[in-house]
């Protein structure tokens, strides 16, 4: 693993010079200012020798706490691959929906792999990779307080992730319901199960597992709300360090290995959408 980080170290100090040079004495008269340019985000993962993502802890089966105390899903294991594949130690960073953006402004996540779905007003501040998996929202009901149609969400609480996509569907694509906002994903759903809310908004998966989980709670019987793509995020400008995980993730899709880390934690094919990517 120190062996193929090392390599690609090298590789990349190279690249790095290749402009230097060329402005030095390659007939173009430049300035060198290329010189100047830091590391590069990829760079500074390979010199530090470790990797640090963001993740949600309570958003299974994508990423959740275990027992032990340990962050495991879907996403981690995507994680790990990346950190095997730049031969660095993983270090995952638990977040909530609002911190997405600033764990890397404040310099302690390298990257998301956090169900980021890649909206256009998210790309304003943040630069997305190629896709690696869909979702789309579910709607959860008490059976006690049955819900029999989107159009019965209008008058009810509904509860939400603060600032997660499905906040935003509430918002606007549900404009007589009451959009009901918590800091986490289990927060709102313990909002449903008490009786604080009417009903709650979630991906489609963490909507039907809550369901397995818990037999006082029913799923609307209605397609995925919204399918979107989700992708990892890094800060805009690290293009080098993009240009990477888009790699990752192309290899990742056609591999196989995406679709079987979706199939060991979501018992289902990786989403069509997706594997046309790779």
């Amino acid at each position: 693993m120190k062996r193929r980080a090392a390599k690609l170290t090298v590789m990349l100090a190279a690249l790095a010079l290749a402009p230097a040079l060329v402005a030095c004495g390659g007939g173009g008269g430049g300035s060198g200012n290329a010189a100047a340019a830091g590391p590069s985000e990829l760079q500074k993962v390979l010199n530090r020798g470790t990797l640090r993502v963001a993740v949600l802890p309570d958003f299974p089966p994508s990423s959740v706490k275990d027992p032990s105390g340990q962050i495991v899903g879907f996403e981690p294991d995507i994680a790990k691959k990346l950190a095997d594949a730049l031969g660095v130690k993983l270090q995952l960073v638990p977040i909530d929906g609002t911190a997405r953006l600033s764990v890397m402004q404040s310099g302690r996540a390298d990257v998301n792999i956090s169900a980021y779905t890649a909206t256009n007003e998210r790309a304003e501040k943040v630069a997305f990779t190629i896709p690696y998996v869909a979702h789309g929202a579910g709607i959860l009901y008490r059976k006690s307080n049955p819900i029999t149609g989107l159009n019965d969400l209008a008058g009810k609480k509904v509860a939400v992730a603060r600032g997660s996509t499905n906040d935003t569907i509430v918002t606007q694509d549900f404009p007589k319901a009451t959009p009901v906002r918590f800091d986490n994903i289990a927060d709102a759903l313990q909002a449903l199960k008490s009786g604080k809310v009417d009903a709650a908004m979630e991906d489609y998966t963490v909507v039907h597992q809550a369901v397995a989980e818990n037999p006082n709670l029913a799923a609307l019987n209605a397609p995925p709300i919204d399918p979107a793509i989700v992708s990892m995020g890094v800060l805009p400008g690290q293009q080098i360090w993009l240009n990477y995980l888009n790699n990752f993730i192309r290899n990742l899709i056609s591999s196989g290995t995406d679709n079987a880390l979706f199939e060991k934690w979501f018992h289902q094919p990786l989403p069509s959408v997706i594997g046309g990517i790779g």
